[in-house]
């Protein structure tokens, strides 16, 4: 179910018990998943703009409230004056709104004019499930680890998901961790 023939799709690394976060930040640092987002989100385009990225107040708190290289953020909050606290306004890199459907909708405008063809739901938990819906893929490296005092946690993967492609097992020298990328596609309908 694109959102106006814009492919909506959600990019997260995920443990075995679904943890996204602790205490606002990745619980882990796996140079090659961090890599992986910024090739995933980021297309080479004649324009500016080379991504476009949307995920909650907490999320872009997580990266010091900055907007990322190259790609326009919109950050979904129901802090009415947040644009104004973070001296996001006149911003061209950075949107501040109030639901989820006006950054899709603000998100799939700017795509069609920039000719992206995906804008990426990146976190965190509330943004990640109330995107679910509008969601046409899932790109999630799963790191093989539980992480038992984490406090953000991807939602379960509905069933109208099915796993389109996967990559070998992985192994990160710096953290110790294994993890593989993940493509999860929706199902056409039937």
């Amino acid at each position: 179910m694109s959102y106006a023939r814009t492919e909506v799709a959600q990019i997260a690394a995920i443990s075995g018990n679904r943890c996204i976060g602790k205490g606002n930040e990745l619980p882990w640092h796996i140079s090659a998943d961090l890599q992986h987002f910024k090739q995933m989100t980021t297309k080479e385009n004649d324009g500016a703009v080379q991504g476009i990225v949307i995920m909650g107040r907490k999320t872009f708190e997580s990266m010091d409230s900055k907007p990322l290289p190259k790609r326009v953020s919109f950050i979904v909050t129901t802090q009415l004056d947040y644009a104004e606290q973070k001296g996001l306004i006149g911003k061209n890199n950075a949107y501040v709104v109030h639901n989820l459907d006006d950054a899709l909708t603000q998100a799939a405008s700017l795509a069609h004019g920039a000719h992206l063809d995906t804008i990426w739901v990146i976190g965190g938990e509330r943004v990640f499930s109330d995107a679910m819906m509008y969601t046409d893929r899932i790109e999630l490296t799963h790191v093989d680890t539980d992480i038992t005092d984490g406090d953000a946690f991807y939602p379960e993967l509905p069933d109208a998901f099915i796993v389109a492609a996967e990559s070998e097992q992985m192994h990160d020298e710096k953290s110790a961790l294994d993890f593989k990328f993940v493509t999860y596609q929706r199902k056409a309908a039937e």
